[in-house]
């Protein structure tokens, strides 16, 4: 079985695209993995205890919140290495889904379509692996939850929402959820979403602080390309 933990941007009226990020483990590489992040999570807050203080959050690394107040730049660019070298391993598939706003004019929200999108590709990718996936969120907000699961029902059950819908067969039960500073998997999903967004946002900027973490994307060993991904609707 392969685990898709996934997490969304926020919506922002002042930007046009609007992230879902997906981290597929396979059940065999779970332990390794968490294994990694707890050495990290050691390193940094002197503990694996799972808490709201001793939770990877990327907002609060890049500016400074919480426990990464009094970090400096060097420091903080280093951790998001090393986050980031855990997403860009072989055992991590990554799918990325965005929304393009400004473009999209559908009946429904752009969160809504870009679940939707979520699942066909998380239904693509493990049926591609004879395989079966399980989805695991961030519960932020119980009606949102309620609604995605609702959704990924029906899929299951007749199809995804528009004329060329397809079955989703290869997600497995409902989607689960959990709150992030309780799973380091969902985590790394807030991180990797994070990103999506960050480089979309920066990629052309000259400020010192954005190139400093867009230059970690350049080293050695880094890739965090999408196995799966989805950018609809399709822009010039």
């Amino acid at each position: 079985m392969k685990l898709i933990f996934f997490d969304e941007s926020k919506n922002d009226s002042d930007w046009p695209h609007y992230h879902i990020g997906g981290v597929c483990i396979d059940e065999s590489s779970l332990r390794g993995i968490q294994s990694e992040i707890e050495q990290i999570a050691r390193d940094v807050f002197g503990t694996t205890e799972l808490s709201r203080g001793t939770e990877f959050h990327a907002v609060d690394i890049y500016h400074r919140k919480g426990k990464f107040r009094d970090w400096e730049p060097d420091l903080r660019m280093a951790l998001f290495e090393r986050l980031i070298r855990i997403l860009s391993r072989e055992e991590v598939d990554l799918i990325e889904i965005q929304i393009n706003c400004q473009e999209f004019y559908a009946a429904i929200e752009p969160d809504e379509q870009a679940f939707m999108f979520l699942c066909e590709r998380a239904n693509d990718f493990v049926r591609a692996r004879k395989s079966v996936g399980m989805l695991i969120g961030d519960r932020e907000n119980d009606r949102i939850a309620d609604r995605y699961a609702v959704n990924l029902s029906g899929y299951q059950i007749d199809s995804t929402k528009y004329e060329y819908g397809r079955q989703i067969d290869s997600l497995v039960d409902s989607v689960h959820f959990t709150h992030s500073h309780l799973s380091r998997f969902l985590q790394l999903a807030d991180i990797y979403v994070w990103l999506l967004q960050f480089r979309l946002r920066h990629q052309n900027s000259d400020n010192l602080r954005h190139k400093a973490l867009l230059d970690i994307f350049k080293k050695d060993g880094i890739d965090l390309s999408p196995s799966k991904h989805k950018r609809w609707p399709v822009t010039g």
